[in-house]
């Protein structure tokens, strides 16, 4: 097959979180081409007309979807969904509503609320005075954590990101809000801050519905006492700092931890069929200290970079990466014949 790898245009002076995804072109060029596929690598930009004339001269039959912002921004990601489904090409992943739901943070937390699964309440910079998701109207929670609506990579995640609430009325909670998302150009909301274990799960598409990967957690290691323990840009993206270093995944577990890991893949399952996603995806978990698991995010078309969460969740569960790629194919394929 003749497979177009669209990607976002990149430019040397971004940062290592927006590079990273020439690091997923080369990953999947690779594994198409020991498919025996003939791979061709396209750039798009928010000028979609240039776009579209060279889809419609290479006629691929599957597009490779590695697009993750436009513009600069991961607010635009659905965009790309909604310009390939308009020119009805297949392509991989998550269709235009899927990454619509799963792009903006809030607009996912809803659909976890209508759907009954736990996730952290949370707050705006409109509305009343109430937290979302909270079971009163007068609750609030003893620490939050200000993050981007749907910029992702961590933008802007930090230890000084995490607060006590009790310090800070909702006023001035809603202040910082609004002052991070002046700094950072994207709004911004906070979230209860779940204080306890985090876990990955990765799901890869297949025949009979999805297949979830080995779970991972990330660990914490030699976290002062007070510093938040969270996987904050540094932690992501700076392999020169403590939290970079300190925060290795792990996929090895006691056989106490059996049910929580049940329970995890279950609660991943139901986000692939609420959110109706397709190819791959991931669902990040914080679980607290009484053993309550509460989803942060799911996560269309996560990271496929080799050295990702994604690809070490394959290694786990005996896939190489030309695996996944020719599976994810596949159910582009599918998908575009039952569509």
């Amino acid at each position: 097959m003749r497979i177009v790898v669209l990607y976002n245009q990149v430019a040397a002076t971004d940062s290592s979180g927006d590079l990273d995804v020439l690091k997923q072109c080369v990953a999947v060029e690779e594994s198409l081409r020991q498919l025996g596929h003939e791979a061709l690598r396209l750039s798009c930009s928010l000028n979609l007309g240039p776009v579209r004339d060279a889809l419609l001269r290479l006629k691929p039959d599957v597009v490779f979807n590695l697009a993750e912002s436009l513009d600069g921004t991961d607010r635009l990601m659905p965009v790309v969904a909604v310009f390939l489904e308009a020119l009805g090409l297949p392509f991989t992943g998550a269709s235009s509503l899927a990454m619509l739901t799963t792009t903006s943070k809030l607009v996912a937390k809803q659909r976890l609320l209508d759907q009954e699964i736990s996730t952290p309440a949370w707050l705006t910079l409109r509305g009343d005075d109430c937290w979302r998701g909270a079971h009163e109207r007068s609750w609030n929670p003893d620490r939050a954590i200000v993050k981007a609506i749907a910029e992702h990579a961590s933008l802007g995640l930090g230890d000084d990101s995490v607060l006590e609430c009790g310090r800070h009325s909702t006023e001035k909670l809603r202040s910082l809000i609004a002052a991070r998302a002046e700094q950072f150009g994207t709004p911004h909301f906070a979230e209860q801050f779940i204080d306890g274990r985090e876990f990955n799960l990765s799901l890869l598409a297949g025949t009979d519905g999805p297949d979830v990967l080995p779970p991972a957690e990330i660990e914490f290691i030699n976290f002062a006492a007070g510093k938040p323990r969270i996987v904050g840009h540094d932690a992501k993206w700076d392999e020169s700092t403590m939290e970079y270093i300190n925060t290795p995944r792990r996929f090895e577990f006691p056989l106490s931890d059996r049910a929580l890991l049940d329970e995890l893949e279950a609660l991943a399952r139901r986000c692939w069929t609420a959110f109706d996603l397709h190819g791959y995806a991931r669902v990040d978990f914080r679980v607290d200290n009484d053993g309550q698991p509460w989803i942060l995010e799911v996560n269309a078309n996560p990271c496929l970079s080799p050295d990702a969460g994604f690809a070490a969740a394959l290694q786990q569960a005996g896939l190489s990466f030309t695996d996944a790629v020719e599976r994810i194919i596949a159910d582009a394929v599918r998908c575009s014949r039952v569509g």
